[in-house]
Parts: C-alpha cells; sequence; structure tokens
C-alpha cells in the first residue's frame, strides 16, 4: 500500500545543543527514508536563508533529496519561513482535499512573536496581505515575504541560539507558551476560512509536536490538527504517516526516536490518528 510520510523542521544546517539528540544528517536522517513511498518536507528543512549557515545547509540537504531519489521516493518541497524559494510549493492538497498541509508560517500577524524580529516580520506582512489578493495564495506569499524580511535583516544572523536566547531572555519562555496555547486555534481558523472542505491539516512551524480537535464556535465544526513538532529545541520531532490502501485512507502522527546515532520510525502512533472509509464507488 503506498505510503507518504511528512516531516518538517528539519533545520540542516543549525546547531543543535546538547540534548542527548544524533546530529542531524543525511546518514542518520536516512532510516526515515526506508518507511515511505513519497516524501513531504513540510517547511524549514534547511537554514537556507541564514547567511552563517547557508553553505552547510544547502549541502546536507542535497545529499538528502539525492539519498531519497537513489531509494526511487518522490519528494516534495514546501516552504517554510528558513526556505522560502519559487520552486518549492506553499502547501498541498492530498485525497481529494480531505488533508490540507502547509508549514504553518502564514497562520498568524506575526510568524514568530516572541523573537526580536517580530515587529519587522509583522509590518511586512501587514503590508504585503493588503497588496497581495485576499486567497490562500496571497496569504501564503505574503508570509513569504515577511520571512525574507526577516533574513534581509542583519541583526537576525547575530542572534544566539534558542536556548541561549531564552536562558537570556527569560520573559521569551511566556511568549512562547502563550504562542503555543494560540497556535492550535490560528490553523483551524486559515483552514476555516481557506480550506473549509478540509477534515485535517498537516502543519509544522511552532516546533511544538501534537494533535488537537478545534471546535469552530460559530459552525460547530470540528477540525483536526497535527503538528510533527521539529528537530531541534524545543521539540520531539513527530512524523505523519499516511498509508493508502484500496478501501482505507489512514493518518497516524508518529514519534520520531533516537536510536544508535541515527532517527528512526516509532512502530505504532503517539498520537491520535485517523481513518475513513473510501466509498465503494471510490474504491481501487
Amino acid at each position: 500500500m503506498p505510503r507518504t510520510l511528512i516531516l518538517s523542521d528539519l533545520h540542516l544546517g543549525m546547531p543543535e545543543v546538547p540534548c542527548g539528540r544524533p546530529q542531524r544528517t543525511p546518514q542518520s536522517l536516512a532510516p526515515l527514508l526506508d518507511e515511505a513511498d513519497r516524501l513531504i518536507l513540510n517547511g524549514d528543512s534547511a537554514d537556507i536563508h541564514h547567511n552563517h549557515r547557508r553553505e552547510p545547509a544547502v549541502r546536507m540537504l542535497e545529499e538528502f533529496l539525492a539519498l531519497a531519489s537513489r531509494a526511487r521516493i518522490c519528494v516534495t518541497q514546501v516552504n517554510g519561513n528558513h526556505d522560502d524559494d519559487p520552486t518549492h510549493v506553499d502547501h498541498i492538497d492530498l485525497f481529494d482535499g480531505a488533508v490540507f498541509v502547509t508549514h504553518g508560517h502564514a497562520f498568524g500577524d506575526s510568524m514568530l512573536p516572541w523573537t526580536p524580529a517580530h515587529k519587522v516580520i509583522g509590518e511586512t506582512m501587514r503590508i504585503a496581505r493588503a497588496r497581495n489578493p485576499k486567497t490562500i495564495e496571497g496569504f501564503l506569499r505574503a508570509a513569504g515575504e515577511a520571512a525574507m524580511a526577516q533574513w534581509n535583516d542583519p541583526a537576525v544572523h547575530n542572534e544566539p541560539t534558542a536556548l541561549i536566547s531564552i536562558g537570556l531572555n527569560p520573559w521569551r519562555v511566556a511568549r512562547v507558551l502563550t504562542w503555543w496555547r494560540a497556535y492550535p486555534r490560528a490553523a483551524a481558523a486559515f483552514v476555516d476560512r481557506f480550506r473549509p472542505e478540509a477534515k485535517l491539516l498537516v502543519c509544522g512551524h511552532s516546533h511544538r509536536a501534537g494533535s488537537w480537535m478545534v471546535r469552530n464556535p460559530r459552525t460547530g465544526g470540528v477540525r483536526h490538527i497535527l503538528n510533527t513538532g521539529g528537530f531541534t529545541f524545543p521539540s520531539s520531532p513527530r512524523a505523519v504517516v499516511i498509508d493508502d490502501s484500496p478501501t482505507t485512507l489512514s493518518i497516524e502522527l508518529r514519534a520520531i526516536l533516537h536510536r544508535g546515532g541515527r532517527y528512526k520510525l516509532a512502530p505504532r502512533a503517539s498520537e491520535s490518528c485517523w481513518r475513513i472509509q473510501r466509498p465503494a464507488s471510490a474504491t481501487r
């Protein structure tokens, strides 16, 4: 049965803080490729816009894509705020629109409200949204412009790592926690506005893995949000695994384990899963 694997926030090229995880390299990530027929990299795969990390980030991403190509795995790259690229897509609709996939940096008015760059990001987002069409494509392109405004600010490239930054500014912890609490609702509101037919959203960006059922107070409808977290501080990575059989579509959020210096997919779902029976007329 065809299997789709969705990962996000690999942040290749970003140094990892000491936390017992294996270094993120094409070789350490390679076991994940054994689990997929199709791979969707849902944004922030590599820190290609960071001046000090661009060269190793590009090299490692190219090596990882080469491994996937040799394994005959179809790869789709989705734009994130660290790797916005006109050759990538901004979103994907899967299985006749039942599943919507996007990175998640377009959901709010400022994609990183706890960072020093949030003011320039928010102002650029506001101006770009006013100029672009009020469509999903317009909102996602506005997010891309805001991301590039962040990276065009020279001060961004001299900021310390997230752990050091939070240690120097403990008040940021409160901002991160507030943002985390609001993020699933913002994600659901985005889908309600632009993809109301979707049953499930797969996103990343916030580095907080999890599964949420968010109810729309106006319509009473429920939106299922899956977030794959990230491979860097402070998250533990997850993968969305989609098995597509002739009769059933199965979607699971799986933990990604660290074993022997390599990343491997957990054998069972770590969070709630979602299944849909195909109608008889749609079976293959």
